[in-house]
Parts: C-alpha cells; structure tokens; sequence
C-alpha cells in the first residue's frame, strides 16, 4: 500500500488565471485568452477546478467530520419527537403524528339508532367508504368554545381527522388544525395539580409551543376508550 502524502503536497496548482488571466493585474496577459475570452473557459481552469474538488483530505478532517455528523443523526434520532396538533373546543391537543392518516373536510355525521352517545358520535363517509365518528372532547370533557378564534374575525370551518391504531380507524371532528411539529422530550411539562379526572387521565404533559398550552395525549388509553364499544 503506497505512502499517504499530505494533501498541500500532493495538490500543486499553478494559479495562472491570478498571474496572467482575467483576475491578474499584471500589464502580461495568457495568450489563450484570445481564443477562450475568459479563464472559465479555458481547459486548464477547469481541470484545476477538478483537482481541487478530488483532493484529499487530511486523516484529522476527516476524523473531525465523521464525528459531527455522527452526533447529529444520534441527536436527531434520539432526542426529537413529532405530534400533530389541533384544537377541540378550547383545548389545544396534540397526538402522535404516526396515528394521523389524513385531514379532511368535515362532512354529515349520520347518527345510528341507540347506538350515539357522549363518545360516539355515528357514522362518516370517507371516500366512499363508513367510518366511526368519535368525539374527543366527549371523552375528556371538554366543552364547545363560544369563541374559538378571539384572534381573527375569520370564522374557521371544522375539520375530520381520520386516524388509526392497531388497525382500528376512527374520525373525530376538531375545531382547527396546526399540524405536525416535533419536539424535544425535555419541552413536556408535567400536568399543572389543578388538572384532574379524564384530562389528567388521557394527557401524558403539556408543551408550550407559540403561546399555547397543549395537552399532549395518551394515544392508547384513549383509543382504547374511543373504541371500546366497536365490533
């Protein structure tokens, strides 16, 4: 195996472009420039340019890179987690962003006959096929807002979130929808004492994100209960 050299000894580059060409001050100029115009063109520039870019570097760089981006994958890996955000009633929540199959328009909720109740709403058409209806806010009492948007006068139309775990899809309409965010594990804060029963019960934490308190779910006691009475 041949001797590794040091890389300023290996790359040894006649900069004539900065002596003779269009970057040189000097009263002598190359005299391709006649046929190439500008350095740019010329074959020597380009194969320098080649040179540079397939030099190599040094065993210290490249030790040096090999463990910056090894931290950062191991960061954002580890440390780094995604829920998507929405509003029911008053209450800003958020869930594991993998639950969410997709966003839709909120359509008509065909009741079925002693069958609805606080939790389950009924039925909703979801490209062409039925699917349940649940109500979140019914599970964690949570009431309808009088006025769900104080910051805008724009009236902003519900949503039905189709959602899934351990092959069970159920919809639930929300009042307004963020998105999806991540998040570090050490931006959840514990649940304020003055937060009790089903809220207590169903919220793992809250994370303050722009100004708003949101109660971060506990996706599978939750659908365990939004699905408890599905066959």
């Amino acid at each position: 195996m041949p001797e590794e050299r040091p890389a300023d000894e290996i790359l040894q580059i006649d900069d004539c472009w900065n002596r003779l060409g269009v970057w040189s001050r000097a009263a002598e100029r190359c005299p391709e420039l006649t046929r190439f115009v500008h350095c740019r063109n010329c074959p020597t520039y380009s194969a320098a340019g080649r040179r540079m870019l397939n030099r190599p570097s040094t065993p210290e760089y490249r030790l040096e890179w090999t463990k910056v981006l090894a931290e950062k994958q191991k960061r954002e890996h580890a440390d780094t987690k995604s829920a998507f955000i929405f509003r029911a009633g008053s209450e800003w929540l958020g869930l594991a962003s993998l639950l969410i199959r997709e966003v839709v328009d909120m359509g008509i909720i065909h009741t079925l006959p002693h069958m609805s109740n606080h939790i389950l709403r009924g039925v909703v058409n979801i490209r062409g096929k039925l699917e349940v209806c649940v109500s979140i806010g019914g599970v964690l009492g949570i009431e309808r807002a009088e006025n769900p948007s104080a910051q805008s006068t724009l009236e902003i139309p519900e949503r039905l979130i189709v959602a899934i775990q351990e092959g069970k899809v159920v919809t639930f309409p929300v009042s307004e929808v963020m998105g999806v965010i991540r998040y570090r594990p050490d931006m959840v804060k514990d649940l304020p004492v003055t937060v009790s029963g089903a809220k207590a019960y169903y919220t793992r934490g809250i994370l303050c994100l722009d100004g708003r308190d949101i109660g971060l779910l506990k996706d599978k006691p939750l659908f365990r209960t939004l699905t408890k009475d599905l066959a």
